[in-house]
């Protein structure tokens, strides 16, 4: 796509031109994960190694109708399917000790349309040397 402006600077017509390429890999992947979104992308936990509790909530899109399933990453387990939908949505209850990937999929299919994330931080990183149950006095 081409865009031609024209802009006057000092008396003077200045014309610019943009061309974009509509195969962009970078636009490509960003439109792909435009295509399934996840909200919040973040869990807090406490201490590092704890499981991270907290409600996200999963939208996609398609341009055609199908049979979609929403799997986890890398078990590829399916958490839910959608039968001849464009559009969908999902509560999902997070529970996970670590960052966790996500992919929309075309149902009986291995090829990723979307991936999205949730990533998992701590407050407080666990401490290398074990924590005595007694004391010398």
């Amino acid at each position: 796509m081409k865009l031609t402006y024209s802009v006057k600077l000092a008396g003077v017509f200045v014309l610019l031109a943009c061309t974009t390429s509509s195969v962009n890999a970078d636009t490509g992947k960003q439109n792909q994960n435009k295509n399934l979104v996840v909200s919040p992308k973040r869990c807090v936990a406490l201490r590092q190694g704890q499981i991270c509790y907290q409600d996200v909530t999963f939208q996609w899109q398609q341009p055609l109708a199908g049979n979609y399933c929403l799997v986890e990453l890398p078990t590829n387990k399916v958490l839910k399917c959608w039968k001849q939908t464009r559009t969908g949505v999902f509560e999902f209850d997070f529970q996970y000790d670590q960052s966790t990937g996500f992919a929309l999929r075309k149902e009986g299919q291995e090829q990723n349309l979307a991936e999205t994330s949730i990533s998992v931080s701590w407050v407080f990183k666990s401490s290398k040397r074990p924590k005595s149950s007694w004391k010398l006095f």
